[in-house]
């Protein structure tokens, strides 16, 4: 069981959601003025899906959007400025969207809480495929963070020909002992402190269903035994691997077996003084490699 600062560092994370957006933990890049930014929903499966699409000024003709899926308990806000950071620096357009039960879209049905053991294929097969059916993406490339990170992989191998390129951040594909450990020190947190409060500012009235969903799912004995390494194979299109080397939420082992089984080529990222969240943490590096990943050399205009 992770001592005092394991504890620490899930409490730095929790927080640094919070800090303002020029505080020094977050200290942000240079983004275009000139870029459209709408929020707006879309109806998947009779769901209302709570979406913002972000387009630079100087947007590459024919750029494939970015798609971006957010952890646990994220939200649109949750991803602060760098989602338009990243549309910035790639020219490309970039959509943001909220899953059923977080922020402004609708709430999971009465009696969906804890999910389903497969309910990663269920937000692969069902909200994420109908939202880029939807939407009309063609090819979109996929950039998720921890849980959103597992359905994005997902996707790409239940959906291969429709995806140009994924970006994981630490991502799971297995359950540890490391991670059940750190969620287990999360709901301590949760109960004893204002985090509540904090994420009501995100997820409203549904705050207790959203962390429930998360913490209530994982550690579900019978979730112990889920994995999907065996559907790693069917991916095909380039896949980048991103993990912070001081995640509290899953080991090394993680990238090393998506890395290994694959079906298509693969790019490793293991980045130095960084926690589960690298786009907060080390966000010009994880710019410069989605730049590299996604074969964009010319810099961005000013």
């Amino acid at each position: 069981m992770p001592g005092p600062v394991f504890l620490s560092m899930i409490t730095i994370k929790q927080l640094r959601t919070e800090l303002p957006i020029n505080h020094p933990n977050n200290a942000p890049t240079k983004i275009a003025p000139h870029m459209k930014i709408e929020n707006f929903y879309a109806t998947v499966n009779g769901i209302s899906l709570s979406c913002q699409q972000i387009i630079p000024e100087d947007v590459r003709p024919d750029a494939p959007t970015i798609l971006m899926l957010h952890e646990a308990l994220g939200t649109i806000r949750m991803w602060r400025d760098f989602p338009a950071k990243l549309a910035t620096a790639t020219r490309h357009p970039v959509v943001v969207y909220e899953r059923r039960g977080h922020g402004k879209s609708d709430p999971h049905a009465t009696g969906d809480i804890p999910r389903a053991i497969d309910f990663h294929n269920i937000e692969s097969d069902v909200y994420l495929h109908g939202l880029i059916a939807e939407l009309g993406l063609a090819k979109p490339i996929l950039f998720g963070h921890s849980d959103g990170a597992t359905i994005a992989l997902k996707y790409a191998a239940r959906f291969p020909d429709n995806v140009t390129a994924v970006i994981s951040e630490a991502a799971h594909v297995f359950v540890e002992d490391v991670t059940v450990a750190g969620i287990t020190e999360a709901a301590k947190i949760y109960a004893q402190t204002d985090w509540k409060t904090k994420l009501q500012r995100h997820h409203f009235a549904q705050t207790d269903d959203v962390f429930r969903a998360w913490v209530d799912t994982w550690r579900q004995p019978e979730f112990r035994d889920w994995n999907m390494v065996n559907e790693l194979a069917n991916i095909t299109c380039p896949l980048l691997v991103i993990q912070g080397d001081d995640d509290q939420f899953g080991s090394d082992e993680q990238v090393h077996t998506i890395c290994a089984h694959t079906g298509g080529p693969v790019t490793k990222m293991l980045i130095k003084d960084c926690g589960h969240i690298p786009h907060f943490d080390q966000p010009d590096q994880v710019v410069k490699a989605s730049l590299n990943h996604l074969g964009i050399t010319e810099p961005a205009s000013a």
